[in-house]
C-alpha cells in the first residue's frame, strides 16, 4: 500500500502530532467499556497510546518496521501491535470500532479498504472513524489565492512525500462510504489551519489547542475531516 517514507518522517516529533492527538481524543468519546478497536496504519503508536487510556483492547497494523518497533516499545496495555500490511491482516474478528486516520488518501482504491472494513472487520452496530486532510482548510486556500497550489485539491510537495494518492473533501468521502455500505453519522473538523505546519511549530502548544476549539466555528475548513459511519441497514 503506502510507501516507506519513515526515514524522513517521524510522527512523534512532526508537528502532525497535534493532528493525531486532536483526532484520537475525538475518537476515544465513542469507546465503551470492554469495546475492541482496531486501528489500520497505526505508525509509531501515538494515537495507540490515546486509545489505551482507556477500556478498550486495541489491534493495531503497521506495515513500516521501524514505526511498528517504536510503538511495540511503548508497551501499552491491552493493545497489540501487528507488523503486516492491511491488506495481509487476518481480520479473525469484528470490532466495535474500525480505525483509519489519515489513511485513505494514501491508497489508490480506498472504496477497496472501506468494503472490507464493512464486509468482514465491523462488529454489527460497530463504528468506523475516517479522518482526511480537507482540501478547504484555510492554508490551502490561501495557498491557491497565492498561486502556490493549482486548486484547493492540488498536491504539496509535503504530500508527494508523504505518499499522498489524493486530497478528496467529506462529500467524496461520504460518497465512497456509501457505494461500502457504509453511512455517516457525525461529521466534524479538527484545528482551523491558516499557516504551514512549518509556521504553526513556532507557537505554543496552548494556541495550537485554541486553533482546535475554534475549528468547530468553520465546520468547512478545518485541517482535517473526522467522520464517523455505520453500517447501512
Amino acid at each position: 500500500m503506502a510507501h516507506d517514507y519513515s526515514s524522513r518522517y517521524d510522527p512523534d516529533t512532526d508537528f502532525d502530532r497535534h493532528y493525531t492527538v486532536a483526532t484520537g481524543t475525538r475518537i476515544r468519546r465513542w469507546f465503551r467499556p470492554g469495546d475492541g478497536v482496531l486501528e489500520l496504519g497505526c505508525a509509531t503508536g501515538l494515537m495507540t497510546s490515546l486509545f489505551a487510556e482507556r477500556d478498550v483492547t486495541v489491534d493495531a497494523v503497521e506495515r513500516t518496521p521501524s514505526y511498528h518497533r517504536a510503538a511495540v516499545a511503548r508497551a501499552l496495555p491491552r493493545a497489540t501491535f501487528h507488523l503486516t500490511d492491511i491488506d495481509d491482516f487476518p481480520g479473525t474478528r469484528r470490532y466495535e470500532h474500525v480505525v483509519a486516520a489519515h489513511l485513505l488518501n494514501e491508497l489508490a482504491d480506498p472504496l477497496r479498504l472501506l468494503r472490507r472494513i464493512h464486509d468482514d472487520l465491523l462488529a454489527p452496530g460497530g463504528l468506523v472513524h475516517v479522518s482526511l486532510t480537507n482540501p478547504y482548510s484555510l492554508h490551502r486556500l490561501i495557498a491557491v489565492e497565492m498561486g502556490i497550489l493549482d486548486g484547493p485539491a492540488a498536491l504539496s510537495d509535503r504530500g508527494r512525500a508523504l505518499a499522498t494518492v489524493e486530497i478528496f473533501d467529506a462529500d467524496r468521502l461520504e460518497a465512497l462510504a456509501r457505494q461500502a455500505g457504509l453511512v455517516c453519522v457525525h461529521r466534524e473538523p479538527v484545528l482551523l489551519k491558516p499557516f504551514t505546519n512549518a509556521q504553526l511549530a513556532e507557537l505554543p502548544d496552548g494556541v495550537v489547542a485554541g486553533l482546535d476549539r475554534v475549528a468547530r466555528r468553520f465546520p468547512e475548513h478545518g485541517a482535517l475531516n473526522y467522520a464517523v459511519f455505520v453500517a447501512d441497514e
